[in-house]
């Protein structure tokens, strides 16, 4: 697929690495020629220097009714202008917009209906940190089926109950509630296990369950955290301050920005928050703010250095758990879950929500789960993949590094089984390790 992407920073920039690694022809535009320089060498990625909203600069990328058009800048009039100038004039295939607030999301749906899908990377990311601080020992919370179903990971410890255990003894435990283990993260390692894996200590296990059952599941996992009350929030930017607003009436918060001028506006735009002007990478600001009784300390400053370094000090001056964003793709590995407890990556979230307009298919939903290393996808059973129906997933004959744990049918919602037959309309959760193997999946389903 030809993909033209507009905007070549953060967001932009790796969203390009990441379809380009998918044998995508990828073109970057972006006025700033910094940011072409970083990724003007990866294989599979052009670049054009020049206003990605101008037809002239559109038209040398080629723009045309069989390409994809990201507009993914900074700049919310720059992207609505593109798509307007991209659809009017070329007649682009699909299109995607940015809009990073809600102000212009109104007047955006009434001059580009047109747009396939209306992106705000924000916004994705501000709630999933707050499903995260819902369910205290979850690592990662990814929706499917409308909400009704969660793919949740969390650790596995000496005080769960399955640990130890194979992972067929888990019905014993709940008779009453079905759930799936599609996937354990060991040793830099993700396993597709079968009923006979044990479950070991250390391990990341990631189980499909809906919302009123996550607590379930996870006390077979590890014993059950204390619900959290005081959240502590550093960077009052579009993330912070909306993450601010849409947990306000659930926690305690305290929100700490260092620029003066970004406190004021985020005291002009919440009630009932304490907005605290003050660095919070300095030891002793958050020594004395108490920071031993905060629950959860959320790093979401622009900056992945002072997110890295104030999560690090809140940690070791005794909060309870770190959130951290982190955008560069090299700080993951340099630091560990015995540093910061969960990390959360903004392009990971809106690459996930991009795939599905790549994918073949009926996508409903597409997650890529840790770092990329598999990907969960929700399939609706069409005439694209009519092989599949009133076959049982047994007959299906999947490989060890692909499975189908779950069903939406209708509002019901099932946990798969060999025997499972497959109907018209079915929403499949399909979880895979690459994607050569959803391509395998594919050739069977024709």
């Amino acid at each position: 697929m030809k993909i033209i992407i507009l905007g070549g920073g953060s967001i932009g920039g790796s969203v390009a690495k990441e379809l380009s690694s998918e044998e995508n022809d990828v073109i970057v535009i972006d006025n700033n020629e910094a940011h072409l320089d970083e990724i003007k060498n990866k294989e599979g990625i052009a670049t054009i220097l020049g206003n990605g909203s101008s037809p002239s600069t559109l038209s040398e990328a080629g723009l045309s009714n069989e390409c994809l058009l990201l507009c993914l800048t900074d700049s919310e009039e720059t992207n609505l202008l593109a798509s307007i100038i991209g659809k009017e004039q070329f007649d682009a295939g699909k299109i995607i917009c940015r809009i990073k607030g809600s102000e212009y999301r109104e007047v955006a749906l009434k001059i580009a209906p047109f747009v396939d899908y209306f992106i705000n990377p924000e916004d994705l990311i501000t709630s999933e940190v707050r499903n995260l601080l819902r369910h205290p020992g979850s690592l990662e919370i990814l929706d499917f089926a409308e909400g009704k179903i969660k793919l949740v990971s969390v650790y596995a410890k000496p005080t769960g109950i399955l640990v130890g255990r194979q992972i067929k003894e888990l019905k014993n435990d709940l008779p009453d509630y079905e759930t799936r283990i599609p996937a354990i993260y060991r040793d830099d390692e993700l396993i597709i296990p079968s009923g006979d894996t044990t479950i070991l200590e250390g391990d990341e296990v990631f189980f499909i369950a809906d919302e009123k059952h996550i607590e379930d599941v996870t006390i077979e996992l590890q014993k059950l955290e204390n619900k959290y009350k005081n959240i502590y929030i550093a960077g009052a930017g579009n993330i912070g301050t909306s993450l601010a607003n849409k947990i306000n009436n659930e926690f305690n918060i305290k929100l700490i920005e260092k620029d003066t001028e970004a406190s004021e506006l985020a005291s002009e735009k919440l009630d009932n928050v304490l907005i605290l002007n003050a660095d919070a990478a300095d030891q002793e600001f958050l020594a004395s703010e108490a920071i031993q009784d905060c629950d959860v300390f959320v790093a979401v400053t622009q900056d992945d250095e002072t997110n890295v370094l104030c999560s690090l000090m809140a940690k070791k001056l005794g909060t309870k758990k770190t959130i951290t964003i982190i955008n560069k793709e090299a700080y993951f590995d340099l630091v560990g879950k015995n540093e910061l407890d969960i990390i959360v990556s903004p392009v990971q979230i809106t690459v996930s929500h991009l795939l599905k307009y790549i994918r073949r298919g009926a996508v409903s939903n597409i997650h890529k789960v840790k770092k990329g290393m598999a990907e969960a996808i929700e399939l609706t059973v069409d005439n694209s993949i009519s092989g599949l129906m009133g076959k049982t997933i047994s007959s299906l004959d999947l490989t060890g590094d692909i499975s189908i744990p779950c069903i939406k049918r209708g509002d019901e919602v099932l946990m798969a089984h060999g025997k499972t037959e497959i109907f018209d309309n079915d929403h499949l959760i399909v979880f895979y390790k690459s994607k050569e193997d959803l391509d395998l999946f594919y050739n069977k389903a024709r």
